[in-house]
């Protein structure tokens, strides 16, 4: 939701809708682009080695202590104003006098201010006048309308809504005189200040009068104190201060604001605030500078990294070390990060660096520190939670000394990284130790009455991380033939009944006390399910399959940034855990091609079914695979009957006809 739109929901009456002025922006600071997916295995050195960018609009929401005077920011606050149709009445009068008129009989506070809202509207020069008429009333008679017309009061003091000579908006406003000024903050604080001494707020008018005396201060080239009152806003929860402050730190980085930069970078809520910009939106700035390396935007942050570093007298050097360590000054970030408060962030660095110079065990340890630290200090809000992203480090550095079971564990808990989740549950365990796993820390979910359909992307979307587990379980235990154990792990009940019909016919198939025939028909009938249906019920979730998704990358493929970190042990449970042969996309496809020539194994080689099972299994992969396909051409031509169907072997195949061979 933007700004502008939550500001709409929080104070629908037209004049109190504060016009949104070049200080407000979008909150949206994630990277435009296609939803990747966060995949911390495929490399592991970058992971390991690298800060992530932090969260900007949490950041900017902790800059200063929040008020408990004043009230927190909810969206979509009902509004206070009463929806009375002689109000509107006046609203819609073409004058002051005609709308005057139109009151007669409402309480002289709301009639006064309606009165004093259409003269705004209308750009009328007596509006403060006429809003001071409501603020001279007896405190008894305004009621609501004391804070109302406090709050239009000011920003008709600073000309909100005025417009220039050719009658359209001025933006920004019109330049105020140091008295207007003045006087404009002096209602503001007034507004604040009867807030909180205990009057109510429901439109929060205390929160946007903080906004707008930061708008004044900002407009008089005062930018520590504007992002002071704008901070108070942001830590009260109030999006219109985060995106305000995002604006201020934007402006001071930019190359031709370097004076203001300098003549404000000495106020400390001003260094916190460059900090934050720059570790939260250093994506951004690449895209500015058109600068995909990134070398640019570390020449470009270099020089404000030395003023930082020259103004920063404080010892709180956690962020600022993080900064020099994103930018590359390694050196600088150790010598900052010495000095610097035993924060969650500073324990994170210190285990970067402790990594970077190949100390393992002291990064252990100081990873162990910061997953203690951040509690305190992380936010649900948080995109990427500190202590999530830590817990996903520390399960890299688990791995890499072969306790696979404890990198389960706190990939698991993260519950964000679930196809790293899934590769290590695939990959590295092994079934029993998965089962185990799955065992102790899932519970088998209520049972589905209906069954999945085909393109309804409601059951995964709805998919907690327990039942995909369970269900990546289930498929990993079909495709070792584990049957029985498969069943209790799959909650879609058409899931389930496929995993059990092809059971079935495997089980019919395998017994050689049953006839060919019908053992040919069962394997061939379990070769059509597992082609059906095998992404359901016998798919990998990641390599080599992706749920069907055939644009991501193997995390244990031999890699220069993964060498480092990948045991031998792990990369050889890795390479176990695929498929013996055909380690294709959608493999189930040549595994159903495999039965489907057992199936032609027990048939008499003469016989349409013979060569109706093989034309089957040729389609099933002859697209993906020409030479697996040209196989089964050969052996039909080699062993079978001719048939009218056979010049479209592999395309075009007809039913098998098992009823027509004897036992």
């Amino acid at each position: 939701m933007s700004a502008l739109k939550a500001l709409r929901q929080r104070n629908p009456h037209p004049l109190i809708i504060l016009s949104l002025s070049t200080l407000l922006f979008s909150l949206a600071v994630d990277a435009c682009g296609p939803d990747f997916p966060n995949r911390l295995l495929m490399n592991r050195t970058a992971t390991l080695l690298a800060l992530p960018e932090g969260n900007y609009a949490w950041e900017a929401s902790r800059l200063t202590p929040k008020d408990p005077q004043l009230p927190t920011w909810k969206a979509a606050a009902p509004a206070s104003f009463p929806p009375i149709a002689q109000i509107q009445a006046m609203r819609a009068a073409p004058n002051i006098d005609a709308a005057w008129k139109a009151g007669a009989g409402l309480p002289m506070a709301a009639r006064l201010y309606t009165k004093a809202a259409l003269a705004f509207s209308l750009h009328d020069p007596q509006a403060a006048d006429y809003f001071r008429q409501v603020l001279a009333l007896p405190k008894s008679e305004q009621a609501e309308w004391h804070l109302k017309a406090l709050y239009s009061l000011g920003r008709t003091l600073i000309g909100d809504g005025a417009k220039d000579p050719n009658n359209r908006e001025t933006t920004p406003p019109i330049p105020l005189s140091k008295a207007e000024s003045e006087q404009a903050i002096k209602v503001f604080q007034q507004l604040i200040d009867a807030v909180k001494n205990g009057a109510a707020d429901p439109d929060l008018l205390s929160l946007s009068s903080l906004g707008q005396q930061a708008r004044i201060y900002f407009r008089q080239k005062n930018i520590p104190l504007a992002a002071q009152h704008y901070a108070r806003q942001a830590a009260q929860g109030d999006p219109e201060g985060i995106a305000s402050l995002t604006f201020i730190s934007g402006y001071l980085i930019k190359a031709e604001n370097n004076e203001p930069l300098r003549s404000s970078i000495k106020d400390p809520l001003v260094q916190q605030l460059i900090t934050i910009e720059l570790l939260s939106r250093s994506g951004n700035l690449d895209w500015q500078l058109n600068d995909e390396s990134g070398e640019k935007t570390k020449q470009f942050i270099d020089p404000i990294l030395s003023l930082l570093s020259q103004a920063n007298k404080q010892q709180d050097n956690d962020k600022l070390a993080a900064l020099a360590y994103r930018s590359g000054k390694y050196t600088m970030a150790e010598a900052l990060i010495k000095n610097s408060r035993d924060s969650g962030l500073a324990w994170w660095l210190r285990a970067k660096i402790a990594l970077r110079q190949g100390g393992i065990p002291a990064a252990t340890a100081a990873y162990a520190k910061a997953a203690a630290q951040f509690p305190s200090e992380s936010s649900p809000s948080y995109t990427d939670a500190p202590t999530t992203r830590i817990a996903a480090e520390q399960a890299l550095l688990a791995l890499h000394r072969d306790d696979y079971l404890q990198a389960m564990d706190l990939l698991y808990r993260s519950g964000r990284y679930w196809m790293d989740v899934a590769d290590v549950a695939e990959r590295v365990l092994t079934a029993d130790e998965l089962k185990s796993f799955v065992d102790q820390h899932t519970q088998a979910a209520a049972p589905l009455l209906r069954p999945v359909i085909e393109g309804n992307d409601s059951y995964l979307q709805r998919q907690t991380p327990s039942v995909k587990l369970r269900e990546l379980l289930a498929r990993r235990l079909m495709r070792l033939g584990r049957y029985s154990e498969a069943q209790s792990y799959f909650e879609a009940p058409n899931y389930r009944e496929w995993a059990q019909q092809f059971a079935q016919q495997r089980q019919i198939a395998d017994d050689p006390k049953v006839d060919k025939p019908k053992r040919a028909q069962a394997y061939f009938r379990a070769a059509t399910l597992l082609r059906a249906q095998g992404m359901e019920f016998s798919s990998y979730e990641m390599t080599p399959d992706y749920g069907g998704t055939s644009l991501l990358e193997d995390a244990f493929k031999p890699m220069e940034q993964n060498t480092r970190w990948i045991s031998k042990l792990e990369a050889s449970r890795a390479q176990q855990s695929l498929p013996e042969s055909d380690q294709h996309f959608l493999h189930y496809r040549w595994k159903a091609s495999a039965l489907a020539v057992l199936a032609a194994d027990l048939l008499p080689p003469k016989s349409q079914a013979y060569a109706a099972v093989l034309c089957k299994g040729a389609s099933w992969v002859i697209q993906k695979d020409s030479k697996a396909g040209s196989q089964l051409y050969l052996r039909y031509i080699k062993t079978g009957k001719q048939f009218d169907w056979a010049p479209k072997f592999g395309y075009q195949c007809p039913d098998p006809d098992f009823t027509a061979l004897k036992s």
